[in-house]
C-alpha cells in the first residue's frame, strides 16, 4: 500500500512523524511550510491544490486533522469506493483513528485498525456490517481476490446483511480454491456456505452472495464475486478496434457459461502487441496480457496437434494464435472453448490451472 501521511499544524507533524516510523512500510510525509517535524518531509502551502495533485497517486491518505477539514478538501473528488483511495483521519492528541471512506474495498478500516494499535488509540468504524459484526460482501471480495459483478447491487446486499436479513453464501463446488474460499469466509465471520445448487429452493434465503465463475440465474437479490479462472487466447486482424475485441469475449465466455469477469490473463502473438483495440480491452479488465514468441506457440501447435491456418502463418509466421496461448497461459492442456471466429477476432479459453 502506498500511503501518505498530511498534517495541517505543528503537533500534527510531530505526529505524523512517529507514525510514519513506525508503520512499516513506504510513507511519504506533508508537512504545511513552517510546521514541520522531522527530517523526511514534504511540504506544501495549500492543503485543497495538495489533494488535487495526489488524490489518485496513494493508496491510502491518512490526515492528521479536523474530520471537518478533510470532507470539504475531499469532496471535489470522490467518485467511486472501487476507485477512491482509503482515507483515515486522526485527531492531533493522537486518541481516534477514523475510517472515512472506502473502508472495505480501499481497505480503510483495516487501516485505521493498524494504526490505532501503533499509536495505542481508539478506532472508529461506522461501516454497518463491522458494527454489527457481520460479513460484508465486498470485503469478502477484497479478502478473496475476487471481481464484484454487478458492482451496484453491493449496497443492497450489504444492507441486506446489516438489517438480518437472510443471506445466503454459496460457493461452487467445482473451483478448484473451494476450500480455500470456504475457509477464509469462515474467517471473515461467514457462518453457513451452501452450494449453488441449494439456491434452487428460494424460500430458504432472502438474498444471496455467489462465488462461481459460471452464469446462474437467481430470482432473489443476489452478487456474485467472479474468482479469475479462465485463460483466454486472442487473435485479431491488424486495427481491430476495443469495441470488436470486447463483443467477442463477451460471447465467448456467455458460450461457455462464465463470465467475463472471471479471465485471469488474455495471451496473444508477439505480432499483436501493439494493437491498440486489444490494449484497450486488456486495460479495460485489469488482466495481465501474456505475449508469447511464435516459437512458444509453434510448440504448443505440435504438442496438441492443434490445427493451423496457412493465411494466419502467412501473415505473421504462426498458424494459430487464440487456441496455444489459452493453453500456455493457462498452463493447462484442455480447452473450455476451442478456437472461434467473431468477425475479425478469434478467441479460445482454457481453465487456469495453475497461477
Amino acid at each position: 500500500m502506498k500511503l501518505a501521511i498530511i498534517s495541517v499544524t505543528k503537533n500534527g507533524a510531530v505526529l505524523a512523524d512517529k507514525l510514519a516510523k513506525n508503520m512499516g512500510m513506504p510513507v511519504d510525509v506533508y508537512a504545511r511550510m513552517g510546521r514541520e517535524a522531522g527530517a523526511t518531509v514534504l511540504r506544501y502551502d495549500s492543503l485543497s491544490r495538495l489533494i488535487a495533485d495526489i488524490y489518485l497517486r496513494y493508496d491510502g491518505l491518512v490526515f492528521i486533522m479536523a474530520a471537518g477539514i478533510v470532507v470539504r478538501v475531499l469532496a471535489p473528488h470522490v467518485r467511486d469506493k472501487r476507485f477512491d483511495p482509503a482515507v483515515v483521519v486522526l485527531d492531533e492528541a493522537g486518541e481516534h483513528v477514523i475510517s472515512l471512506l472506502s473502508g472495505h474495498i480501499g481497505g480503510a478500516n483495516e487501516l485505521a485498525k493498524m494504526i490505532a494499535e501503533i499509536i495505542d488509540a481508539r478506532p472508529v468504524i461506522t461501516t454497518a456490517t463491522d458494527v454489527m459484526n457481520k460479513p460484508a460482501a465486498d470485503l469478502l471480495a477484497v479478502r478473496m481476490g475476487l471481481e464484484i459483478e454487478p458492482f451496484d447491487k453491493m449496497k443492497a446486499i450489504n444492507a441486506a446483511i446489516a438489517n438480518g436479513e437472510r443471506v445466503a453464501f454459496a460457493i461452487d463446488r467445482d473451483l478448484v480454491k473451494r476450500d480455500h474460499y470456504v475457509r477464509l469466509a469462515g474467517e471473515l465471520g461467514v457462518e453457513r456456505v451452501v452450494d449453488l445448487e441449494e439456491l434452487a429452493d428460494s424460500d430458504s434465503y432472502d438474498a444471496a452472495v455467489l462465488i462461481t465463475d459460471k452464469e446462474y440465474s437467481l430470482e432473489k437479490p443476489h452478487v456474485f464475486l467472479r474468482p479469475a479462472t479462465l485463460a483466454v487466447g486472442i487473435g485479431c486482424r491488424l486495427e481491430t478496434d476495443s469495441e470488436q475485441i470486447d463483443s467477442a469475449l463477451e460471447h465467448a465466455c456467455k458460450r461457455i457459461g462464465r463470465s467475463k469477469r472471471s479471465i485471469a490473463i488474455i495471451g496473444t502473438a508477439r505480432a499483436k502487441k501493439d494493437e491498440v483495440g486489444l490494449l484497450a480491452v486488456v486495460q479495460q479488465l485489469g488482466v495481465p496480457l501474456e505475449i508469447f514468441s511464435n516459437e512458444d506457440l509453434e510448440a504448443c501447435i505440435e504438442n496438441y496437434q492443434l490445427d493451423t491456418s496457412m493465411f494466419v502463418k502467412a501473415q505473421i509466421g504462426v498458424g494459430n494464435v487464440c487456441e496455444p496461448a489459452a493453453l500456455l497461459g493457462g498452463q493447462t492442456d484442455k480447452l473450455l472453448l476451442p478456437k472461434t471466429i467473431y468477425g475479425k477476432t478469434t478467441v479460445a479459453i482454457a481453465e487456469v490451472k495453475f497461477r
